[in-house]
């Protein structure tokens, strides 16, 4: 099992391994009427952008290609490409994320008084460090009532 951590650190997510090194990050960049999300692994950028009913649902893009989308509808993420996966996920106080009925991420939220939450990520070895990324920014943002329960 791969151990991680989450934490806000000025406008950006950043999440650790147990060494306490950088495995990557989730940034937010906020500007008069315009809001962008990316994220930062292995020194290369994946755009977020929200799409679909109500832009409930993220497509991750490499630059001109989609990685992975979500589909709340169904509650899932899929890798699309050419090894097409289909994960599913469970967002109960402990966000859970399923591939072939088994647990491949858990997602734990420590709440601290007066201070950002701390999240704490159990990743299936297997479990690809880019769709962990994703899990984290999905289902922690609150699109209409979904993820973030306070």
């Amino acid at each position: 099992m791969k151990k991680y951590k989450a934490k806000y650190h000025q406008q950006q997510f950043v999440v650790f391994d147990e060494k306490h090194a950088e495995m990557g990050r989730i940034v937010e960049v906020r500007k008069l009427f315009f809001l962008r999300h990316y994220i930062i692994l292995n020194s290369r950028s994946y755009d977020i952008k929200n799409v679909g009913f109500l832009k409930n649902d993220v497509e991750l893009f490499n630059g001109k290609n989609v990685v992975y989308f979500t589909d709340l509808a169904k509650e899932r993420i899929i890798k699309s490409g050419q090894n097409v996966k289909i994960y599913y996920f469970k967002l109960k106080s402990i966000h859970q994320l399923f591939e072939k009925g088994k647990v491949l991420i858990e997602l734990r939220k420590e709440k601290i008084k007066s201070k950002e939450p701390v999240f704490h990520i159990e990743a299936d070895d297997t479990a690809d460090d880019l769709l962990i990324l994703l899990f984290l920014h999905y289902s922690t943002k609150e699109f209409n009532g979904i993820g973030d329960d306070g």
